[in-house]
């Protein structure tokens, strides 16, 4: 069934396809971003979510599945994480009809979730046009490329595809209509939870990270469109909000605070979460206490390392001391210990794990928890490049060995009984 004329658009957030996957509040946000775009410019949208009705923070529905070829010999279950088959075949065509179907990923080696997606629309609907987007495509472009032939793969923020993906769905380009934010195209699904960003990008530059590359320059929005996101959704039910922004705090007065004190003047109960990790530097007496006032019941730090020499390395984003006072502001304000984590990375090039355990010992003698985030590697950063020079990566590589439990478990020289008790070590009190 060909079709020479867009007039609505099918966006399907896939399946994740792992070996462990874990629900922190997670919502196609891109997808969000994608539909008001286009219904600006007069498409009709409706948006497919593999991972939706699921409890956050909570375990997602899983499937074994045969793993791919090359880690047939893993030993852990590779699965299928989301819905199920046939509730994906049941929504997919109760929204039909549909012109064109658009595609979101998110980590780089979950596509194989994005190519069940894609193997299903093909028998079903045959030449359908398809476009594949978001962080894999962006990173691996070459690789899409490889493993989608035949369908349309667009690199980068909506910003800087945008006229490509219009020409590919025949439209203008031209807005027709006055913006509408995402919730008001009745695209909110009634869940008890849902994710925001109060920007795009990163003003860092850490080693390690690819925020820049793919969410383009730091963007922070108007904090008025971000109250009045927050205030309609609790409006309609929503209990916990996820902020999943990369520098929540940066330009605290300006964006966050006004924000934060109007959900406190209008009466909004609902309880704020922070998975991604806030800057320690940023969290002043005054954060800590509105976070406080506000209802956040999940605070993670970022952290990564206490060696003062890798972390100017890394980033310089932040120091010890930088993080001690940013405990201290929290215990101060109120916050409950048992609510505030801190991320240490562990396998980073060169990162030793005595390093690794100093970190755990200086977060529990803080009377916190420390979370251990295993070190996976991202083409663009400097922690790639240097990992290209030493051969443990390279450009043609799949990405499913950067996947976190694969590359730490393969690559990483730590003997296996050693991470293990550091692991145990640092989830207990």
């Amino acid at each position: 069934m060909k079709h020479t004329k867009v007039n609505k658009v099918l966006l399907i957030q896939p399946w994740i396809s792992d070996f462990a996957a874990y629900n922190l509040w997670i919502r196609p946000l891109g997808l969000y971003r994608l539909a008001e775009f286009l219904w600006q410019r007069g498409v009709s949208v409706e948006i497919l979510d593999c991972l939706s009705n699921t409890p956050a923070p909570g375990k997602f529905k899983r499937k074994i599945v045969k793993p791919p070829s090359i880690l047939k010999d893993f030993p852990r279950h590779f699965a299928c994480y989301g819905i199920s088959k046939d509730e994906f075949l049941r929504l997919l065509k109760r929204a039909y009809p549909f012109d064109a179907v658009l595609i979101s990923t998110l980590m780089s080696y979950w596509y194989h979730g994005t190519k069940w997606v894609v193997d299903i629309l093909r028998r079903e609907f045959n030449d359908i046009k398809i476009g594949i987007g978001g962080i894999y495509t962006t990173l691996w472009p070459n690789h899409a490329k490889k493993i989608f032939p035949t369908e349309k793969i667009f690199c980068g923020p909506i910003e800087k595809i945008s006229i490509e993906m219009c020409n590919f769905l025949g439209i203008n380009p031209k807005p027709k209509r006055e913006f509408k934010p995402w919730y008001e195209l009745g695209l909110h699904d009634g869940l008890p939870y849902a994710s925001i960003r109060t920007a795009l990008g990163c003003p860092f530059s850490c080693t390690y990270c690819a925020s820049r590359i793919v969410s383009g320059r730091f963007k922070p929005k108007n904090w008025e469109e971000v109250f009045n996101e927050i205030k309609f959704l609790v409006t309609n039910g929503v209990k916990d909000i996820c902020f999943y922004d990369d520098a929540l705090l940066v330009g605290f007065s300006k964006r966050l605070k006004p924000v934060l004190e109007r959900v406190l003047r209008n009466d909004l109960e609902v309880n704020f979460h922070t998975p991604n990790g806030l800057h320690a530097r940023f969290l002043t007496k005054e954060v800590a206490k509105l976070m406080k006032a506000t209802g956040f019941k999940t605070i993670r730090l970022s952290l990564e390392t206490v060696d003062k020499k890798r972390q100017v390395e890394t980033g310089g984003k932040v120091s010890n001391d930088d993080f001690l006072r940013a405990v201290e502001n929290l215990f101060n304000a109120g916050i409950d210990p048992k609510d505030i984590r801190v991320y240490l990375l562990v396998g980073l090039p060169g990162q030793d794990l005595e390093e690794v355990k100093k970190g755990v010992d200086f977060v529990k003698s803080l009377g916190i928890k420390a979370s251990l985030a295993e070190f996976s590697p991202i083409p663009g950063t400097l922690e790639w490049k240097r990992l290209e020079q030493k051969g443990l990566v390279y450009k043609d590589m799949d990405p499913i060995l950067t996947n976190n439990t694969v590359f730490f478990r393969l690559f990483c020289p730590y003997e296996s009984k050693a991470l293990e008790e550091l692991l145990r070590y640092s989830k207990t009190s």
